[in-house]
């Protein structure tokens, strides 16, 4: 058998470690010298604590662990577990990468210092649309790309091609963030060829009337990817020309969003607004 010191250098784990698990009962030594208190371990328990360490590198807590180690646990309850540590990995990564894709746009907004023509934005009224849509709080980007892919693969089999217009979606949220966002997405229609759709999990899509926008400022932008930079060269246009924005906006997919290819969709960004009088303009101090 060895010391505790000799097993950490065998083991790879330093001692402090070992003592917690031998605290929380995950390790125990195999003997302990009653009149000095050392511990001693055996190599047969390396196995064990390889599998201590693997779970624990999947990110499952102590506490999980000893249930593993400790109790009878069957391999389907393993599964699970790692089944859905898995797929919490999974959203963190795709999490991530869109983390790193706004990073970029940023970093590209701060190139370009926002100096674009205004002959990229236009102006234009709106009238009034028939919209064919479901409206919920999705808790993630990824569940709302997962809807958007279901309706542009569904609408387009029950509908048929020729009365489809196009897809649009309306964030309701106050402010911007990548949780919890209050969206409101579907097909915009000239004519009201469907009352409603039923997508999957019972969820509805239901017809309703948007009102006429007088003035719309829009860009239009390739790429799903990249047009959080658009927004900027909108919210600079719109302070430059004496605007202020008067509701929730809109995204107006003129070639529709196939996944793997969310970098051919064009988009129409389309945000309403309203002049701002000589008397509300604020002149710098």
């Amino acid at each position: 058998m060895f010391q505790i010191g000799e097993f950490s250098r065998i083991a790879r784990v330093s001692t402090r470690q070992l003592r917690h698990y031998d605290e929380l009962g995950l390790l125990k030594p195999m003997h302990i010298d009653a009149d000095t208190g050392y511990r001693y371990y055996s190599a047969t328990q390396i196995p064990r604590l390889n599998r201590i360490l693997v779970l624990k590198d999947l990110g499952l807590t102590l506490d999980q662990i000893m249930r593993l180690m400790n109790q009878n646990i069957s391999p389907a309850e393993i599964h699970g577990m790692l089944t859905i540590r898995k797929a919490q990995i999974e959203q963190t990564l795709h999490d991530e990468l869109s983390r790193i894709l706004n990073i970029e746009d940023r970093i590209k907004q701060i190139e370009e210092k926002g100096e674009l023509s205004d002959r990229d934005v236009v102006l234009k009224a709106v009238p009034t649309q028939h919209f064919l849509s479901i409206r919920q709080v999705m808790p993630s980007i990824h569940d709302g790309f997962t809807l958007m892919y279901e309706i542009n693969h569904l609408f387009p089999q029950r509908a048929g091609k020729n009365i489809l217009g196009n897809f649009a979606v309306m964030f309701h949220s106050d402010d911007f963030d990548i949780e919890n966002v209050d969206v409101e997405m579907g097909f915009l229609q000239e004519h009201m060829s469907f009352e409603q759709l039923t997508l999957s999990k019972g969820r509805v899509m239901t017809l309703r009337t948007l009102p006429a926008v007088e003035t719309m400022a829009t860009m239009v932008c390739v790429g799903i990817t990249h047009h959080v930079s658009y927004y900027g060269t909108l919210g600079s246009w719109i302070e430059k020309n004496n605007f202020q924005l008067a509701g929730s906006g809109w995204e107006v997919f003129l070639e529709p969003l196939q996944p793997g290819k969310e970098d051919d969709a064009i988009i129409e960004i389309q945000l309403p607004v309203t002049r701002i009088g000589l008397d509300q303009i604020t002149k710098p101090i």
